[in-house]
């Protein structure tokens, strides 16, 4: 194969990579507490993505929709549909995707105000008109509950696959370079007992933290009486 075909190649593999990064952005817009069992909360919100580097593209824009439900004490479960609505995009050009994901509370079950708190999370997404293109996520989240609100840190880790990897054995098998990585800060306030406005920034990025995208996400979380 030539040279030409090589860098060819390679050219359309970052194109295709950084649509789907553009795409499979999520988080469960909440700190580390989950849900009592039975209860349920839903949230919608809109997601800006910017590069780090000023590569002269322009940003990427998203809405989602989620909806979470408490399975047992200290865990719980959601989905997430992200739309793609950049400026320029229609119809099926757009990345859209699935998402799902359960989060274990790890500590501070018994949700006292002001203590620290952490969960640990691991979900799967996928392009909405692709059966074999995954993404694999695993995340920490910690934070801390006070009577207004939450703030909270998550950093996670996520691999491209052609399957649902349910044991996160690429955690130690791949190489940390080529893992995606992402640093996320949020603030969760109380507007009402059911409405919750939510604020989140970070980074995403694979080797090095100066490359990558920065996300805003500013969203509203609703939880059942």
């Amino acid at each position: 194969m030539s040279n030409n075909r090589i860098q060819l190649k390679e050219q359309i593999t970052i194109v295709v990579l950084t649509a789907f990064l553009l795409g499979c952005y999520a988080t469960t817009h909440r700190g580390p507490q989950t849900l009592k069992p039975g209860d349920y909360s839903a949230s919608g919100g809109y997601l800006r993505f910017t590069y780090a580097e000023d590569s002269g593209g322009d940003p990427a824009e998203l809405v989602q929709v989620e909806g979470r439900v408490g399975v047992a004490r200290g865990i719980d479960i959601g989905y997430m549909r992200t739309f793609e609505i950049s400026e320029g995009v229609e119809g099926d050009e757009g990345i859209d995707t699935h998402w799902f994901d359960a989060k274990f509370q790890l500590s501070n079950r018994d949700n006292v105000l002001s203590k620290p708190t952490a969960a640990l999370g691991y979900g799967f997404g996928k392009l909405v008109n692709e059966d074999d293109f995954w993404v694999n996520s695993l995340y920490l989240t910690l934070g801390s509950y006070h009577k207004k609100g939450a703030f909270f840190y998550s950093f996670r880790y996520e691999t491209f696959s052609d399957e649902i990897k349910w044991i996160p054995s690429w955690v130690w098998e791949e190489p940390i370079d080529e893992i995606r990585k992402a640093h996320i800060l949020g603030l969760e306030h109380q507007l009402t007992p059911n409405i919750y406005p939510v604020v989140e920034f970070g980074r995403f990025y694979t080797d090095d933290f100066g490359d990558g995208l920065n996300v805003i996400t500013i969203g509203v979380n609703y939880y059942a009486p």
